[in-house]
């Protein structure tokens, strides 16, 4: 994987962060499937990650500098902890990238509080990725599954 590098994200990322979540087969996987139009999401992204010290998104480039991943760490105020979300670009994924992308963004942040990956059911492949990277099962309903990570646990 000498070939990729995990960074913060920047402001000129936000295109190709929605490009990946908009692709068709990305949206089947996600908790929202709807598109998301540009200026809308462009708003959320600056207001989100780069005016928000609470959040925290990541971005996957490989040796191109082009971005192939994202992986967002959002704070959830209610339950003192932060919910997870991570996409690889659709022609990108089956290569191991999202199993790597999802450690060195784990080791990137510096957060003492439970990380929460909700993964629906019929997303065998995330799951999978999730565990091979320390998560453990939390609860589950109908549609989805809810891992728990926190590094500094023992």
């Amino acid at each position: 994987m000498d070939n990729f590098k995990v960074r913060i994200a920047i402001d000129d990322d936000s295109i190709r962060v929605l490009k990946i979540r908009n692709h068709p087969e990305i949206r089947k996987v996600s908790n929202n499937t709807e598109e998301i139009p540009f200026n809308k999401h462009n708003h959320w992204f600056e207001s989100k990650y780069l005016n928000n010290a609470e959040n925290y998104c990541y971005v996957l480039e490989n040796e191109n500098e082009k971005i192939i991943g994202y992986c967002r760490f959002d704070y959830d105020f209610d339950n003192d902890n932060y919910i997870i979300s991570i996409a690889i670009d659709f022609d990108m994924q089956g290569q191991g990238l999202g199993e790597y992308f999802l450690k060195e963004s784990l080791d990137l942040i510096d957060i003492k509080k439970d990380i929460i990956a909700q993964i629906l059911k019929k997303n065998i492949m995330s799951y999978k990725i999730f565990k091979k990277n320390g998560f453990k099962e939390d609860k589950e309903d109908k549609d989805n599954f809810y891992l728990k990570y926190n590094k500094y646990e023992k």
